[in-house]
């Protein structure tokens, strides 16, 4: 069933699926940055407001979506293609981490079960003690893959050489540092030095 909140939810998903923001998802598809902002979708005299078609069509072709894709978002379908991976918690990330990118046994609490995501190595992190504050909060398991491929504006998990966590969006990846985006809107962004990196992970999905 269509809905104002199945949709605007639809969107939320969309852009979280491809590691972006609602803000991040809109400039990706060439949009104004605040035009799937929570304010926007409320007028000022509490009439809703819904996405146009056209802002839908840029955003399902900046992510490489079908529309089919965005159905599913809006009204969930069981496909029978899940997965179960292995979930840890964020105070256990750090140095917990094999060769092969996945968490060690000792570290590993469960495993979750999820909707396939592809070929990739998956594993989840459930946030705990603000650890990812002020982007995740308490409760929330985040989906990464440390064999996926990263791109430029990517959420990603960074696991520092010193243990602690931070996660950003990728603004630039050299030989010699990452550069990531500063967690809130207005911070500066921060330069890490490769020799600092234990590990990287692409954030491939998020359970709120």
């Amino acid at each position: 069933m269509l809905s104002h909140d199945r949709i605007w939810s639809a969107i939320d998903h969309l852009a979280q699926r491809n590691n972006l923001t609602a803000s991040g998802l809109a400039k990706r598809a060439g949009l104004d940055a605040t035009s799937f902002n929570r304010s926007k979708r409320v007028s000022p005299d509490g009439r809703k407001r819904w996405p146009s078609t056209e802002s839908v069509a840029k955003i399902l072709a900046a992510t490489g979506s079908t529309l089919d894709d965005f159905l599913h978002l809006i009204e969930p379908r069981d496909t029978g293609s899940r997965i179960a991976v292995p979930l840890i918690g964020s105070e256990s990330a750090a140095g917990h981490i094999g060769a092969d990118g996945l968490p060690g046994n000792g570290s590993v609490m469960a495993e979750v079960e999820l909707p396939g995501l592809g070929p990739e190595r998956c594993f989840a992190i459930e946030v705990r003690d603000g650890a990812l504050a002020p982007l995740y909060r308490e409760g929330d398991v985040l989906v990464v893959s440390p064999t996926a491929a990263i791109r430029k504006g990517d959420r990603v998990v960074t696991c520092l050489g010193g243990g602690g966590i931070l996660v950003a969006e990728l603004k630039r990846r050299t030989a010699r540092a990452a550069e990531l985006s500063g967690p809130v809107p207005g911070e500066p962004d921060r330069v890490v030095p490769i020799s600092e990196i234990a590990w990287m992970a692409r954030v491939m999905w998020v359970r709120h």
